[in-house]
């Protein structure tokens, strides 16, 4: 009589998990190879796109008073200067002036998707950047004592020339915080030495980390 052999159950149960870690592994390795190829796909970077002038918003509804329009106004130029500063090393980027805007503006008849083919046709471009900036207060103290914080909200948009389409944008939305007020701030609270910035240095890191998760530009 043939003898068959008996396998340990302690055996056999390392072999099945085993075999089931590689049959996963395998399913993992495949689901991650088809991920970055549709992300390849869906992801194409921009090789020319044109930088708006950061815009203020109009609502009716929204009074702004002298000081706060006043505000803005040097925030939104503020921020032109920094995406300048940012983009500069980056190519296909073009920074586009309130002067050369303004000639712009002139031959369309107001409406955004009209503006943007226009200046993508005249330019040559892929893509344009707008900003809104919505919020820009100074921080009131000093580096250590502050009796008002900075605070900026400003929104990032990359629009598609071809059909005005927002293929990705950033938002940024904060008044710096107090360390035991929030607890989950630590992080930022130590890279900005534990003191109160500026707001100038709020807006221009807030800038930085939106356009470094840009995939578009970067």
């Amino acid at each position: 009589m043939r003898s068959s052999v008996k396998i340990p159950p302690v055996l056999m149960s390392k072999v099945c998990v085993i075999c089931c870690a590689v049959v996963l592994l395998c399913s993992c390795a495949a689901q991650q190879e088809m991920s970055e190829k549709n992300t390849d796909k869906a992801v194409r970077k921009i090789s020319r796109f044109v930088v708006l002038p950061t815009e203020i918003p109009v609502d009716a509804d929204r009074k702004f008073s002298s000081s706060e329009a006043g505000n803005l106004r040097k925030g939104a130029l503020y921020i032109d200067s920094v995406l300048a500063d940012e983009l500069k090393t980056v190519q296909g980027a073009q920074i586009l002036n309130a002067v050369q805007m303004d000639g712009f503006s002139t031959k369309v008849t107001g409406n955004r998707l009209d503006m943007i083919r226009d200046i993508g046709q005249k330019l040559h471009c892929e893509a344009v950047l707008m900003t809104v900036l919505n919020r820009y207060h100074q921080r009131e103290g000093g580096d250590y004592a502050a009796d008002n914080p900075a605070s900026a909200s400003f929104l990032l948009q990359l629009v598609r020339v071809e059909d005005g389409q927002v293929i990705w944008q950033g938002n940024f939305d904060e008044t710096q915080e107090t360390l035991l007020s929030n607890l989950f701030s630590f992080g930022k609270a130590r890279d900005r030495g534990f003191k109160w910035v500026s707001v100038e240095e709020l807006v221009r890191q807030g800038v930085h980390e939106r356009l470094a998760s840009c995939p578009y530009i970067n």
